[in-house]
């Protein structure tokens, strides 16, 4: 991916007024990436296998699947799931340049950076997009209220770019959320309370009888995107996917 001339403008500001990396606060160089330093940017590596064959948790050592490699992890064999398959780009530590990143993006909505998001996540759809066929990208809904104050839905920028790359289209708002649930907070059985029959599917039709691949910035237990296809599964699709750009280990 060559250098924009949205690059080349952040580059020119960075020699005006420098500014440290967002992810080590060390120098950013020439191979910087909006905010974040290459070193940074190259700790954002794929989730390492072996992970768990549907919802993609990594698991802690290789020995895990040496029994048997259809193994679930335990959140997949002790709750219903929607979706038949989930993956991310890379993880989303406590610490590190991912959750940095994704933050930076949500709450200041740099296109630049965002861009740059879309575009690793876009590089590393190749697991996901053969786990297909998708017809279509769904990206999860914020509240109205939410994307009026934020000014964009995060989620729905990803799927355009990852849309774009993998030739489908996106049906931005396909889904709708019924009510602003409080953020994610507390152990899974919280969080699947939190956002039950929080989303319903705004128009049937675009989902019906298709294969739709779920799109978010984050999967944290997958209670969200597994009540967003749990809805898009009543509404008539046949089969539901989920990629987000990290993953919490």
């Amino acid at each position: 991916m060559g250098p924009s001339l949205a690059d080349l403008g952040a580059t020119l500001l960075y020699f005006l007024f420098p500014s440290p990396c967002r992810g080590c606060g060390g120098m950013l160089d020439a191979g910087r990436r909006s905010l974040f330093c290459s070193a940074c940017w190259a700790r954002m590596a794929p989730v390492p296998p072996p992970a768990c064959p549907q919802c993609g948790w990594p698991f802690p050592s290789p020995r895990a699947l040496e029994a048997s490699p259809a193994h679930l992890c335990m959140r997949c064999r002790t709750t219903r799931v929607y979706f038949a398959v989930a993956r991310a780009a890379t993880l989303y530590g406590p610490a590190g340049p991912a959750r940095e990143a994704i933050l930076a993006f949500k709450h200041t909505g740099r296109d630049t950076l965002g861009r740059h998001l879309a575009e690793l996540m876009a590089e590393r759809s190749g697991p996901i997009l053969a786990d297909g066929p998708w017809d279509v990208l769904v990206p999860v809904p914020l509240h109205p209220r939410r994307e009026r104050q934020r000014g964009f839905n995060q989620a729905a920028f990803l799927a355009r770019h990852v849309g774009r790359r993998a030739g489908l289209p996106v049906a931005a708002r396909a889904l709708r959320r019924l009510r602003a649930t409080p953020p994610q907070s507390g152990d899974p059985a919280d969080r699947r309370r939190n956002v039950r029959d929080a989303f319903s599917v705004a128009r049937p039709a675009q989902v019906a009888g298709r294969h739709i691949l779920l799109v978010d910035d984050v999967l944290t237990t997958g209670a969200t995107a597994n009540e967003c296809a749990r809805a898009l599964r009543r509404a008539g699709a046949r089969r539901v996917g989920v990629y987000t750009l990290a993953r919490v280990p």
